[in-house]
């Protein structure tokens, strides 16, 4: 393999040339689309669009009421009492929670509809909601109890999903931020109003867009555009490989290794072998000069990069088994109806993938597909670990690039022609 593997590279290095010319229009339409299309990836309005259900159990008023009678009929000195009853009347957190949600910010990322809950149910097995945000019976009354009585175990807010996508997780990081904001200003009022301090309601700050969410970074559209154009170039890394063997089997230089006692696999070992090193060099330059002249990500984390070096490596990896099954297909079939076959996969399956548009603005057909097709799912996986840098989410898309890599390497070997075929 050690001696195919330095016959390819010298190839590539012949073309230098060309390759440099390459690399540069890649960073020019990466600067291209960040420039002229930011819209389309920086928009939460534009790009997350979620159809979520909102179920009611709880009866706001009735539990207001219980917690009021409760506080009078307590130990608390009546005058207190009266205080911390307005205070209940002003916190009403299931109140709150649905102004929050149905106010302009929210509404034009989520669009909600009230239900009964076996109602959302039946609508959420069957895919018309993607979410169901549920308030629980009594949660007024035991919300209240807890928050401003320290009493009893409070209450929960239910999300239920059955996709834990991109959409779910700002849906849940919006409903997560409400809670801490509420607590707090609930304490603070609680703590003012207990001292004697100054009687003013403390409003909870408004909630909406990605950058409002804790724990979840928005991604920029030079990240976007630097991710989808680097894994679409190095896709046509594979296929620039292919080609180059096209032009040894016209010229027989491939009948003459097999003369020379050389295993095809040795030969085709070498190509995955040198488009591997390409497609790695290709990432980390575009990377690189992206990163240091857009300031693509600024003051990151060593996890984050670890992580990100991780899944471009696997990425890497499939792209050398895509070009041994072209390469394989190439000896199998006429070389220009290959060479237009394959040019005519990478343009579908890149725009699938996102690597032309953002998928969020194409058709919702081509959405289901996205994470279908090995350079969407490795696209999708980086954008939720700039988003989130959740190992879990890292660990799922290594394992699917793994399946999409060991399937594209099965048919090339199977695919190859073997010794005496040609």
């Amino acid at each position: 393999m050690g001696a195919f593997l330095k016959k390819d590279l010298l190839i590539y290095w012949r073309d230098r040339k060309e390759n440099i010319i390459s690399l540069i229009i890649t960073i020019i339409l990466i600067v291209v689309l960040g420039l002229i299309l930011p819209g389309w990836v920086e928009n939460p309005a534009s790009t997350l669009q979620l159809k979520a259900a909102y179920v009611v159990n709880d009866n706001e008023t009735e539990g207001l009421n219980q917690f009021q009678v409760a506080l009078a009929g307590g130990e608390i000195k009546e005058e207190a009492a009266a205080s911390l009853s307005m205070l209940a009347e002003q916190k009403q957190p299931a109140k709150l929670l649905r102004e929050l949600l149905t106010s302009d910010e929210v509404t034009e990322m989520i669009n909600w509809t009230e239900l009964k809950e076996d109602e959302a149910l039946r609508q959420l097995e069957d895919g018309d909601i993607e979410a169901i945000v549920t308030i629980p019976e009594g949660f007024t009354r035991l919300a209240l109890n807890k928050i401003i009585l320290d009493e009893g175990d409070g209450a929960a807010i239910s999300l239920v999903a059955d996709n834990p996508s991109i959409e779910v997780n700002v849906l849940h990081g919006i409903i997560d931020s409400f809670t801490q904001q509420f607590n707090v200003s609930t304490a603070i009022s609680y703590t003012l109003t207990k001292t004697g301090g100054i009687d003013k309601e403390i409003t909870i700050p408004e909630v909406g867009g990605l950058e409002q969410i804790d724990g979840v970074r928005a991604i920029t559209s030079f990240q976007y555009f630097t991710l989808a154009i680097a894994v679409l170039f190095a896709m046509y890394q594979a296929a620039n490989t292919a080609s180059k063997a096209v032009t040894e089997k016209r010229e027989q230089v491939f009948q003459r290794i097999l003369l020379s006692g050389s295993s095809p696999l040795s030969y085709l070992s070498g190509k995955l072998g040198v488009t591997l090193i390409t497609a790695l060099l290709t990432f980390t330059i575009v990377i690189v000069i992206s990163n240091y002249t857009l300031n693509l990500f600024p003051n990151y984390s060593l996890k984050f990069w670890l992580g990100f070096l991780l899944l471009t490596a696997m990425m890497g990896l499939f792209v050398a088994a895509m070009s041994g099954l072209f390469t394989a297909i190439m000896f199998r079939i006429n070389p220009d109806i290959t060479i237009a076959i394959i040019q005519m996969l990478i343009l579908v399956i890149g725009l699938i993938g996102g690597n032309f548009v953002p998928i969020y603005i194409l058709p919702d057909v081509l959405k289901e597909l996205w994470e279908w097709t090995p350079n969407g799912l490795w696209l999708s996986t980086m954008i939720q670990w700039i988003h989130q840098e959740s190992w879990v989410t890292m660990a799922e898309g290594i394992f699917g690039l793994l399946i999409f890599t060991v399937v594209a390497i099965a048919l090339s070997v199977w695919l190859f022609p073997k010794r005496g075929v040609i």
